[in-house]
């Protein structure tokens, strides 16, 4: 079995550590892009990392008043606290030109904002969507068997038929066959644990239907999840600087 603590949420308020950690390995690559799409056209690098930095202390200070209940998604309610944090650094960096002082941006009020005028932006709505999955994936890979997970990979990742696997990883192919039923049984369960486990308001499970991943076909089943984790795993190459973070923090 996977390990997802349904109760992550209540963890997180608690300022559990573990928590706190799981929740940066799971979403942080998510966040880093995030900050990097809205931070990059003002900031180099540097600025970059700091201000990432800070995101991720203001959602350890924050994240207790984050209520489900009202609705908000989680996505939505990182990308305010993302979006106020830059905001605030160009208004401080603009009263510093000016010679003034400046008067920082209310995060209430821009949560306000993006919850109601202005939807998260899709991309990172549906990053926050492909990280729940590949936390399944990834949990399912460090349980199976290597041989047994290699002929999902390959079929994952290359999208090969049982006969093009057996011939390249020197199998029969019935024990090709086995092997992905096995791994792909675990990973529908497994999927659907961690989407609806890291998911509190009903439009973040309504995703999961909506998603291909509750396709009773195994064939469209393996393109929808192949498409989820090719895509999720490109936003991960250069993922690193957040990991080192959630460490200081801890």
């Amino acid at each position: 079995m996977i390990s997802i603590n349904t109760d992550l949420l209540g963890r997180l308020k608690k300022a559990d550590a573990a928590a706190w950690y799981e929740m940066w390995e799971v979403f942080g690559p998510s966040i880093e892009r995030l900050i990097g799409s809205i931070a990059s056209r003002y900031f180099g690098q540097e600025t970059i990392k700091d201000v990432s930095q800070e995101t991720l202390a203001r959602v350890y200070q924050e994240i207790a008043k984050f209520d489900p209940k009202r609705g908000v998604k989680f996505s939505t309610w990182l990308y305010a606290i993302a979006k106020h944090v830059v905001y605030s650094e160009l208004t401080s960096r603009n009263a510093q030109k000016r010679g003034g002082g400046h008067k920082p941006m209310s995060l209430d009020d821009t949560i306000h904002e993006v919850s109601k005028e202005a939807r998260p932006d899709t991309e990172f709505e549906l990053a926050v969507f492909r990280a729940k999955v590949y936390r399944a994936l990834k949990e399912v890979e460090k349980n199976a068997d290597f041989n047994e997970f290699e002929c999902y990979r390959l079929r994952l990742t290359r999208g090969l038929q049982g006969k093009d696997i057996s011939n390249m990883l020197g199998m029969s192919e019935a024990s090709v066959s086995r092997y992905l039923k096995r791994v792909r049984d675990q990973i529908r369960d497994a999927v659907k644990q961690a989407v609806l486990g890291y998911s509190w308001t009903d439009d973040e499970k309504t995703e999961f239907t909506v998603s291909g991943l509750t396709a009773a076909d195994d064939d469209a089943f393996d393109q929808a999840l192949s498409d989820i984790y090719l895509k999720d795993e490109a936003t991960r190459r250069d993922y690193g600087k957040l990991q080192k973070t959630a460490r200081s923090v801890r």
